[in-house]
């Protein structure tokens, strides 16, 4: 696969992410797919496929492939629900998930992508959670 092909993958992954991770936010799903495009622009703007850019060609693709997994297993997104309807919804939730917070109910997206874990690995003292297994580097 040439470098143009993985970059081009790498962003439409990044999309597809986003879509999965902020569907039904239409605010935060919009400023996501606007911040992805911003970072794939600049990175077209300063860099070439001379040489000395493709380290960071390499570095960026990584990271940018870090970020698709993080948004699309570890980012669940709530909605405070209000009073009435919080009970119908504590009783009928599908795939969807509730939970009770100092009386206020909150419904809970968790999508097939999502990881979810259990508080055995926390409590024994593992430090590597299942499906992160590999290191990502975040850069400021």
């Amino acid at each position: 696969m040439s470098r143009r092909q993985q970059v081009l993958s790498s962003y439409r992954s990044l999309l597809r992410a986003t879509r999965i991770a902020f569907d039904g936010d239409h605010r935060v799903f919009t400023a996501a797919r606007q911040q992805v495009r911003q970072g794939y622009e600049t990175g077209r703007n300063e860099l070439t496929s001379e040489p000395q850019h493709l380290d960071e060609i390499d570095t960026r693709l990584e990271h940018a492939s870090g970020v698709a997994l993080l948004l699309r297993s570890n980012i669940v997104q709530g909605e405070l629900l209000p009073r009435q309807a919080s009970k119908e919804t504590l009783s009928t939730s599908d795939d969807d998930s509730a939970s009770e917070t100092e009386g206020s109910v909150y419904k809970l997206r968790i999508h097939k992508h999502s990881e979810l874990g259990d508080n055995d690995a926390v409590k024994g003292g593992r430090t590597n959670l299942a499906g992160t297994a590999k290191k990502i580097k975040w850069s400021n």
